[in-house]
């Protein structure tokens, strides 16, 4: 004979594994992917406090039944989503019109890359992966790299967005190396390092005065213009399974997180020998 309190176990449970796979089909619980990532994500109490509820919701619709349940397995219906399917990407689909971006344009493989200008593990990447990256592809032809705002993590990260555009706007040829001295320059996240002295500062650094106050001025002047440009990359992010930084689509392959060189190198690889 089965207790009353075996009973609302088992159906909490149950409880819960539907739950839990109803938010998985909706999207709020996200498959595990790098962990070297800043993506966002639902609240890890979300699961523990369904179950919470769905014991006592159980419990009392035993109560009114006056303790009888059935274990009986329920059919799924026909059209259930057994599980998320990857979209297929290809980086000579990504939208590449007036975004920054360096190497030839007719290098044999395109890589587009998203990231967030405070997000620390992009900076890992820019001083480990990026580094070799350029070196050994970029610099010898092989490869072009689209660079795709997905600025998330705060006031920051948009004005950071909204200047590279401009500097790219103003300065072309010195855009790289003006986002690799932000990331050289990254301080903690959110904690409002970004001031408008220290973007002048390094801006002038890198472009000289002249140039650093025309992309200053753009940036002004162009806000609203780059948001919505910032705003159309991170939605064409989701189009490509990408939801956090970094993140890197060579030819038809997905990379996320800060991913070892020798990955990112067998992937750009595998592209070449499909050319």
């Amino acid at each position: 004979m089965v207790s009353f309190f075996d009973c609302n176990v088992k159906l909490a449970e149950a409880f819960a594994r539907v739950l839990y796979f109803r938010h998985y089909l909706t999207g709020r619980i996200i498959p595990k992917t790098n962990m070297d990532q800043r993506s966002e994500q639902p609240s890890k109490y979300s699961v523990p406090i369904a179950i919470i509820i769905g014991s006592f919701v159980i419990a009392g619709a035993i109560m009114l039944s006056g303790g009888k349940y059935s274990t009986a397995p329920t059919a799924a219906p026909n059209n259930a989503v057994q599980q998320r399917v990857q979209p297929p990407v290809d980086s000579s689909k990504v939208n590449a019109q007036g975004e920054p971006f360096i190497g030839e344009k007719s290098a044999p493989v395109i890589i587009a890359y998203w990231y967030d200008y405070q997000c620390p593990f992009c900076k890992q990447n820019e001083e480990t992966s990026m580094t070799e990256l350029l070196k050994d592809y970029v610099d010898t032809g092989k490869a072009r790299i689209i660079f795709k705002d997905f600025q998330f993590l705060g006031p920051d990260s948009q004005t950071l967005g909204k200047v590279s555009r401009a500097v790219w706007e103003a300065a072309p040829d010195k855009f790289y190396a003006w986002h690799k001295a932000i990331f050289d320059n990254q301080g903690q996240e959110g904690s409002g390092w970004a001031t408008q002295a220290k973007i002048q500062s390094i801006t002038v650094s890198v472009l000289g005065q002249a140039d650093a106050a025309k992309a200053l001025a753009l940036a002004d002047q162009n806000a609203a213009t780059y948001q919505k440009e910032m705003d159309a990359d991170k939605t064409e992010a989701a189009s490509f399974g990408v939801n956090g930084t970094p993140a890197m689509v060579i030819g038809k392959l997905l990379v996320t997180g800060a991913a070892p060189y020798a990955e990112i190198k067998s992937d750009i690889e595998t592209t070449l020998a499909g050319k």
